[in-house]
C-alpha cells in the first residue's frame, strides 16, 4: 500500500491541483451555484472596475400622441345644372391643374349663373370655402370669448389666444385667394357643358360616373389643394402648454419632420368630454411623404421639463430573456440589479426604476463579471 502511494503520489497531487483550478475557474465565471464555498474561490480574483454615481438631468416633457394627416383646403366640384354625365375625364386620386376638364354634362336646362364652387354668402369669389369657414368659426369664438372675459368667466390669456388664432386664419383666407382660381366660364355646345378644375389639386370623393343623372348643385367630386396638416387632439389640461407657433416634430416611416401649431379648435368627444383639435403645419415635408389619411406620431414641445435619473448607457446589459440589468458596487462586490430603462438621452439612459440612494453604478467589464464577484474600484 505504501509502495502504491509513493508510486502514484505525484499523479494524485497533480490531479488535485488541476481539479482545484477547474473549480476556481468554474466559480469565477458563474458555472457553479453561488454558495459560500464557491464565493470563496470567486473572491480570489477581484475584477478592476470603474464606477459612477447615479446622475440627474432636466428632460423636456412633450405632449406625445397619434395624429392624422388632413387637408386644410378642399374645394367641392358641383354640377351647375340638372342633366346627365356623358364623360368623366379624371379618376380618384388623380392630380389635376386649374382649368383642366373634369366632367362633361348633357344638360336638360340652361346652366345657372353660379360657378362650380358654391361659396358661402359672406365669401368673395376666389376664396377657399374651407378657409373662409374656419375664419368665420374663429370670429364667432373670439366674440364669445370676449363676452365671457368681460363677465369674468375666463382669463385674458384665452381671449388673446382667440385673437391670435383669428389673425392667423385671416391671413390664410387672404393667402387662399392666391391659390384658389375662379372657375372658367362653362362652354355650352348643343346642350353639352364641360366643368373644369378651379384649383390645382387632387381628386377625392369622386362620385361622378358616365350616364349618371345629376341635379343642380349636386357634388361630383372634391379637389384637395395638396397641402397637408397634422391634426392631433389634446386634452384641456394640456391646452395652456400649447399655443400658436408651438414647435412640434412628426415621426413617420422612420423619418422626423418639423412643424408648428397653426390653429386649435375645441370639439366634444365621447361622453361629451371636450378635446382640442390641434392643427400643425409641416415645414419640411420636401419628399411628399405625408399623405391624407395617414397616422403619424406627434411630439409637441411644451417647454416643460422634469428632473430624471440617468446613468451611462454602457452600464446597461441584457440577459438571454431580454431583461435589463446593471451592477452596483456594494462593499467590494458586484451586485446585479434589474432595471426598467427609459429613453436614451445621448450617451446616457433615463432610469425609471428606484435605486438605493448614493448607489455607485459599475460602468466597465459589465459583460465579464457575475453577481457577487469581488471587485476593485479603479480611480
Amino acid at each position: 500500500m505504501k509502495k502504491f502511494f509513493l508510486q502514484y503520489s505525484t499523479t494524485v497531487g497533480l490531479t488535485a491541483i488541476l481539479l482545484l483550478v477547474i473549480l476556481m475557474l468554474a466559480a469565477r465565471y458563474g458555472l457553479l451555484p453561488l454558495t459560500p464555498w464557491t464565493q470563496y474561490f470567486a473572491a480570489q480574483t477581484p475584477v478592476n472596475v470603474t464606477v459612477v454615481p447615479i446622475g440627474t438631468m432636466n428632460k423636456s416633457v412633450p405632449i406625445v400622441g397619434t395624429g392624422s394627416i388632413e387637408s386644410p383646403t378642399s374645394v367641392p366640384i358641383t354640377s351647375e345644372f340638372s342633366g346627365r354625365i356623358s364623360e368623366v375625364y379624371v379618376a380618384e386620386g388623380q392630380a389635376v391643374k386649374a382649368g383642366q376638364p373634369l366632367v362633361k354634362l348633357f344638360g336638360s336646362a340652361e346652366p345657372s349663373t353660379g360657378s362650380a364652387i358654391n361659396p358661402p354668402a359672406n365669401q368673395n369669389p376666389g376664396k377657399s370655402p374651407q378657409a373662409q369657414t374656419n375664419y368665420d368659426n374663429a370670429l364667432k369664438e373670439y366674440n364669445r370669448d370676449q363676452k365671457l372675459y368681460e363677465q369674468g368667466a375666463i382669463p385674458r390669456r384665452q381671449v388673446d389666444n382667440s385673437a391670435a388664432r383669428l389673425q392667423a386664419l385671416q391671413e390664410s383666407v387672404t393667402n387662399a385667394q392666391d391659390t384658389v382660381h375662379s372657375p372658367p366660364t362653362t362652354a355650352m355646345s348643343n346642350g353639352f357643358a364641360t366643368i373644369s378644375a378651379s384649383i390645382n389639386g387632387t381628386v377625392t370623393s369622386l362620385s361622378a360616373a358616365v350616364e349618371k343623372a345629376v341635379q343642380t348643385g349636386q357634388q361630383l367630386m372634391v379637389l384637395d389643394s395638396g397641402e397637408v396638416q397634422v391634426v392631433i387632439p389634446i386634452e384641456q389640461n394640456d391646452l395652456y402648454l400649447v399655443h400658436l407657433g408651438t414647435p412640434a416634430t412628426i415621426e413617420v416611416s422612420g423619418q422626423t419632420m418639423l412643424g408648428q401649431v397653426v390653429s386649435i379648435y375645441p370639439e366634444l368627444g365621447i361622453n361629451n368630454i371636450p378635446s382640442f383639435r390641434t392643427h400643425i403645419k409641416v415645414t419640411n415635408d420636401t419628399g411628399g411623404l405625408l399623405k391624407i389619411g395617414m397616422s403619424v406620431t406627434v411630439h409637441i414641445n411644451t417647454g416643460k421639463s422634469a428632473t430624471v435619473l440617468v446613468i451611462p448607457r454602457t452600464a446597461v446589459f441584457q440577459d438571454d430573456q431580454g431583461l435589463n440589468y446593471i451592477y452596483l458596487a456594494d462593499k467590494g462586490k458586484a451586485i446585479r440589479q434589474q432595471i426598467s430603462p427609459g429613453e436614451p438621452i445621448g450617451d446616457l439612459m433615463e432610469m425609471t426604476a428606484t435605486l438605493p440612494e448614493q448607489a455607485m453604478v459599475i460602468t466597465s467589464s459589465v459583460n465579464d463579471i457575475k453577481n457577487g464577484d469581488a471587485i476593485v474600484i479603479s480611480n
